[in-house]
């Protein structure tokens, strides 16, 4: 059974003796994102630290949308001032925290992540990769500093287990420490049944009208074993990109007949696509070795990219590298 590594004292003790932190995070942030900052935010105060929620956003996932009064889009002067602890987490480059990497120039940065891929930064780090998600690893911090779980945060740290795990479908054989420390949680009193409504239920009548539509253009190529889907400069005009399916886009095609991985382009503007890369449970391709090649991150079966050039350049050159790994 895997064992989560212990938290080293060096880093126990940076934390203990910090006044002031700011907790932040990758752009365009999903549940694992979020919950893992609020998680280590609760944590800290628990601790008697000042602690920030920083993140560049957008918050264009429905399940994390209601937390985004909660972050400040910047680290000020006056927080600055204050030499805090940056406390970065669910990714471990800086390329990922966006226009923050600037912001936290000359700070103390601890780097908390499940992500494999990527060049390490931090001064200190806790880097997990066999975890399913990031919210487990700020789990063995509560217990390393000796804090205690609560409702909310049991509740923050399940629901971004379940949001980087399809709730459970990704979590293979031999992983039983993973669901002795679901039972931990449920025992706090959080509900799977609850959360797994929050995370596919309220869907907008937009968002299943756009999940339509990128069916109906998704390509089949590589014999199969490849899907695409492109957006196009219509699609903002008809629906509310924000409100994008991704998570049941990338769902229903990993369940067609011998598909291993889905490619889909996003529209962030003129020539500037967020590339999605998910690769079926089946599958040997690494996504999230080809998104760190374009200068993104992720995991083997769930990774992204912003990139920039022509979408027919971009998608040739992305077939060419996905088929190289396929084979």
């Amino acid at each position: 059974m895997f064992i989560y590594p212990e938290v080293s004292p060096v880093i126990i003790e940076t934390i203990r003796s910090c006044s002031t932190a700011v907790v932040i995070g990758h752009v365009s942030p999903d549940g694992d994102c979020i919950h893992s900052q609020i998680a280590m935010q609760k944590l800290l105060q628990k601790l008697g630290i000042e602690a920030h929620l920083v993140n560049t956003g957008p918050f264009s996932r429905k399940e994390i949308k209601q937390y985004e009064p909660l972050f400040a889009p910047h680290i000020d002067a006056q927080l600055h001032a204050k030499n805090p602890l940056v406390v970065m987490v669910d990714c471990s480059t800086l390329d990922r925290i966006g226009y923050l990497a600037d912001e936290i120039d000359g700070l103390t940065v601890l780097t908390i992540d499940h992500h494999a891929s990527g060049e390490k930064f931090g001064d200190l780090t806790y880097i997990v990769p066999k975890s399913f998600s990031t919210t487990l690893c700020i789990m063995q911090f509560y217990k390393a500093l000796d804090v205690d779980l609560t409702y909310e945060i049991a509740d923050h740290i399940f629901f971004g287990l379940a949001t980087d795990t399809g709730f459970l479908k990704f979590i293979g054989p031999y992983r039983g420490e993973t669901f002795h420390l679901i039972g931990e949680l449920v025992e706090m009193g959080v509900s799977p049944n609850d959360i797994y409504n929050r995370m596919e239920g309220g869907n907008s009548f937009n968002s299943q009208r756009f999940l339509g539509q990128l069916l109906l253009r998704a390509e089949s190529l590589l014999d199969g074993r490849l899907m695409l889907v492109v957006e196009k400069p219509s699609d903002i005009e008809e629906f509310v990109i924000s409100d994008r399916p991704s998570d049941s886009l990338y769902s229903h095609l990993l369940g067609v007949d011998n598909v291993e991985v889905v490619l889909y382009f996003k529209i962030v503007d003129t020539d500037v696509w967020e590339l999605g890369l998910r690769a079926s449970h089946s599958s040997s391709i690494d996504v999230g070795a080809i998104s760190a090649t374009l200068g993104g991150g992720g995991h083997r079966k769930a990774a992204g990219a912003t990139v920039t050039g022509k979408q027919k350049e971009l998608q040739l050159k992305l077939i060419n590298i996905i088929e190289k790994a396929l084979k």
